[in-house]
């Protein structure tokens, strides 16, 4: 029997471009250099202040072994999110615990058939796994851990998200910003992230975009999810070519089922052909930046 699944509001991030008015953005900008890969990190503890990690590492370590001290069910849905207070050796911080492990053989949302459906907290890991490998510096940290009986995936809470629907959010590079969101799009296709809504794109003060929630990506199909892959980042997409399938297989395949990973496998292959597609019609310095 086909479920139908709850859909998720489209945020309006997404308000869809023609090709040429991307290339305006980012014409109207060539002169400003990204900074978005040598930028610090942003985490801070429940006091607001930088929390003492050097690195991605020492974070994830911290919410592996950190006592749970405080637990708040947070937003409304099938999913209920926790927010848990970490704490260990006198450091507090947030984390978002996720234990949704929800599959259906088909499901329909938006209209739209999907076999094999899943939503799960294994995909929360497995994309910032995949982020690592592919040099996209978009995804906090996140870890499995289990609390109390409850198998799910933590992830550290970004304090003070700026609001993007305010007069007062006016990022000061406009190429940088737009960048990032050429990021996302080509990540949520290369996930099948059916569920990228306002609720989880964060920005943090310096106007880095933060991916979170990904638990209905990866989905079961063999297209895009979108047409607004116009413009992709040479060093990620670089890396992602490079990485062959073992190396998928190695890094994603405890947390997705074979059709999942084949699935992502084969999205790579169709994005590689959109993208030469769009590299003979524009040229390539158009196309990377």
């Amino acid at each position: 029997m086909c479920k139908n699944i709850p859909a998720r509001k489209e945020p309006a991030i997404h308000t869809r471009r023609s090709f040429s008015a991307y290339l305006g953005l980012a014409a109207a900008a060539l002169a400003c250099a990204g900074t978005l890969f040598a930028q610090p990190q942003p985490w801070l503890d429940t006091d607001g202040q930088p929390l003492p990690f050097q690195d991605d590492d020492a974070i994830l370590e911290f919410m592996r072994t950190a006592e749970v001290v405080n637990e708040k069910t947070i937003g409304t849905g099938i999913n209920r999110s926790v927010r848990v207070t970490l704490e260990k050796d006198n450091v507090r911080a947030h984390a978002i615990f996720r234990d949704a492990d929800h599959r259906e053989r088909s499901a329909t949302i938006n209209g739209v058939a999907y076999r094999l459906f899943a939503d799960s907290y294994l995909f929360e890991y497995a994309a910032y796994e995949l982020a690592k490998l592919i040099g996209m510096p978009n995804i906090p940290p996140a870890v499995l851990r289990t609390i109390g009986r409850r198998k799910g995936s933590a992830q550290i809470w970004i304090e003070d998200a700026l609001d993007e629907e305010t007069d007062a959010f006016q990022p000061p590079n406009a190429l940088e910003w737009v960048e990032q969101t050429w990021d996302m799009y080509l990540f949520d296709n290369l996930t099948y992230n059916i569920d990228r809504n306002p609720g989880n794109i964060l920005v943090t003060p310096d106007y880095r975009l933060w991916m979170i929630d990904h638990t209905r990506a990866f989905q079961f199909k063999h297209d895009l999810l979108n047409d607004r892959v116009v413009r992709v980042r040479r060093a990620t997409w670089d890396k992602l070519t490079a990485l062959s399938k073992d190396d998928l297989k190695e890094a994603l395949g405890p947390y997705l089922t074979s059709v999942e990973l084949d699935s992502v496998i084969e999205r790579r292959k169709i994005l590689s052909q959109h993208i030469d597609e769009l590299v003979a019609a524009h040229g390539e310095d158009v196309v990377f930046y």
